[in-house]
């Protein structure tokens, strides 16, 4: 297998793509960046299965010219904004491992921030082994272990004597992100290995620093809210009545690409597997 390693100006111009989808989401616009810069590498034609696709905006942001693609998604008012953007010839309300698809019928299969959140992480493997044809790929991106390991905000009330709190924390963002498989870059490798899939080429996104700046972000925003939502409900109207942020965070964003020292662990992670032809 093969590693990439990251260049802060790609990561830059992903953030410049993915901030015209969410200019005021900075823990969104900030992850979907790397995953954006490192999808750049790589060109999906054919036939494409997008596993768990949500809305089907950020694959039209990544894949423009893409025109044969199938979403899957477990929620089906999520399935009626896939279709309803036009991104796919279809969308399959379906968990994961059951795509209601024939065996060998998919160029590539497309795995944005999904597998991380599937109870059944074998069952879901072999049902993309079984949907690719021989030859065919899956491009994914996925968090690593230290996802959990690095998140910040947890730690900083602990070292101050909330100890409670902390845990109740860490326990809410994990539940939220529903995080089933906080694998390593090993662990990864050896699940695609047992559903007989070949990793062909990793690149590592989101370092220590960015991954725990991000974490303390994406933590606050999702912090539950006294009588219902979430703190990000506050924030965004606010960050959205300033038309200057979404430039102005591309330069603190900028800031913490320079204090990155160790581009290879990191707490996401970007694989190209194949299914042997």
């Amino acid at each position: 297998m093969k590693t990439y390693l990251m260049a802060a100006d790609s990561v830059l111009q992903g953030y410049d793509a993915v901030s015209l989808l969410y200019p005021h989401i900075p823990p969104l616009s900030h992850w979907r960046a790397w995953e954006y810069a490192a999808y750049q590498n790589y060109r999906l034609q054919g036939r494409i299965l997008d596993l768990g696709c949500g809305d089907g905006q950020y694959f039209r942001l990544i894949w423009p010219d893409a025109i044969d693609v199938v979403g899957v998604d477990m929620s089906q008012e999520v399935a009626e904004l896939g279709r309803y953007s036009g991104v796919y010839r279809d969308v399959h309300v379906a968990p994961a491992q059951h795509v209601p698809e024939p065996d060998a019928s998919f160029d590539h299969v497309f795995a944005n921030c999904s597998l991380e959140h599937m109870d059944d992480l074998d069952a879901v493997l072999a049902e993309i082994y079984r949907c690719l044809k021989p030859g065919g790929t899956m491009l994914c991106s996925v968090v690593t272990d230290r996802f959990v390991q690095w998140s910040l905000l947890p730690k900083l009330l602990a070292a101050a004597g909330f100890d409670d709190v902390a845990k109740t924390l860490q326990k809410d963002f994990l539940d939220f992100h529903h995080l089933a498989n906080p694998l390593s870059v090993d662990a990864w490798l050896n699940a695609f290995e047992q559903a007989g899939l070949v990793a062909d080429e990793h690149i590592p996104i989101l370092p220590k620093f960015n991954s725990s700046i991000w974490l303390m972000m994406d933590g606050l925003w999702h912090l539950k809210r006294v009588g219902g939502g979430e703190v990000g409900d506050e924030v965004f109207p606010f960050l959205a009545s300033n038309q200057n942020f979404p430039d102005a965070f591309r330069k603190v964003f900028a800031g913490l690409l320079e204090m990155e020292n160790d581009w290879q662990d990191c707490s996401g992670a970007v694989f190209l597997v194949s299914k042997p032809g």
